[in-house]
């Protein structure tokens, strides 16, 4: 059997198990009814959920004022973290966030996501490729360890190509105007977050670490992230704001692409006859910003086909509108 056939059987293994989900921290009425949208959502749902107790969870929903002990407990272990924040409250940088109050089809797109991230996680997946003890990846992994405690770290300092400074101090990356400016145009590489000796300055501005991650990883190495794989199939799971990342013509295409149809690296930068270099950057920044999934390597089907064509052709048209040619 082919070993891409064999992760897609694990896959929808993985999908077909029950897995289990734990609230705290939620008004008594709203744990209520998080509970009566699960039963509803019984049956109706790719991936069947139950409540249990918090040690055999796979997943929980977590006020944001929750105990932060507890939280901080749970990103050490790996396993997604869904918090729920109230409905004037500023998003924080958590890849899985619900507003209150919940609604049914707010929640139900949320646990697919939460399901689509536990089947693709490379555990499950495949063995990881080793890490590289190259110190050039110590800047992304310092990073994404950082991103998965959740925002009890800091503060912490890293060095810019530069010399100046970018901070994280829980959860929230903060830096001069214009060092963010200069990220955002590709322009500076950072260094290994450490512990700084000087609190986060006045003068600087407060972004997203996901923003951060995305910057980083564009500006990092030319290989894939040891954390993805060269035979599997990546996508997007929802489109990059290119109008806060900042965009060229040719990460709008790669996005395109990706958002259309789940592509291994290799065939994605044959369709978009880019080279490797940029299609690894692209996928480590995805990656790192939490915008992509693994999918099954499979033909491209017509809808794919068509919906491709679709972007290639918007592709176009925008390229011809900022005075390029396609």
């Amino acid at each position: 059997m082919d070993m891409n056939d064999v992760n897609a059987h694990e896959r929808e293994a993985i999908q077909m198990q029950t897995l289990g989900i734990h609230d705290i921290g939620l008004p008594v009425d709203a744990s209520r009814a998080l509970h009566s949208m699960l039963q509803v959502l019984n049956g109706r749902l790719r991936t069947p959920w139950q409540t249990c107790h918090l040690d055999r969870a796979d997943v929980l929903i977590a006020h944001a004022a929750s105990d932060p002990a507890v939280l901080a407990s749970w990103s050490r272990g790996g396993k997604p973290l869904v918090l729920v924040i109230d409905e004037r409250a500023p998003r924080p940088t958590s890849p899985f966030v619900l507003r209150q109050p919940i609604r049914v089809m707010q929640l139900m797109t949320m646990l697919e996501s939460v399901a689509e991230q536990l089947a693709s996680r490379p555990s499950a997946v495949q063995p990881r490729r080793a890490r590289n003890p190259d110190s050039t990846w110590m800047p992304l992994e310092s990073l994404r360890q950082l991103m998965a405690r959740h925002g009890d770290a800091g503060p912490l300092v890293a060095t810019t190509s530069d010399g100046c400074g970018v901070w994280i101090d829980r959860g929230t990356a903060y830096a001069a105007v214009s060092t963010l400016q200069r990220l955002r145009l590709g322009e500076l590489r950072v260094g290994a977050f450490a512990t700084g000796p000087q609190p986060v300055p006045a003068s600087a501005v407060a972004f997203s670490t996901f923003d951060l991650a995305w910057f980083v990883a564009l500006k990092g190495p030319t290989e894939l992230a040891p954390w993805l794989e060269r035979g599997t199939a990546y996508r997007l799971r929802r489109w990059p704001d290119f109008g806060r990342l900042g965009g060229t013509s040719a990460l709008i295409e790669l996005a395109a692409l990706a958002s259309a149809h789940a592509w291994t690296p290799a065939r994605l930068a044959e369709a978009s006859c880019q080279p490797i270099e940029d299609v690894h950057r692209f996928l480590n920044a995805a990656s790192m910003a939490g915008l992509v999934v693994n999918a099954p390597v499979t033909a491209q089907p017509r809808a794919a086909a068509a919906a491709t064509s679709m972007w290639s052709r918007f592709v176009g048209d925008l390229r011809r509108h900022l005075g390029r040619v396609a």
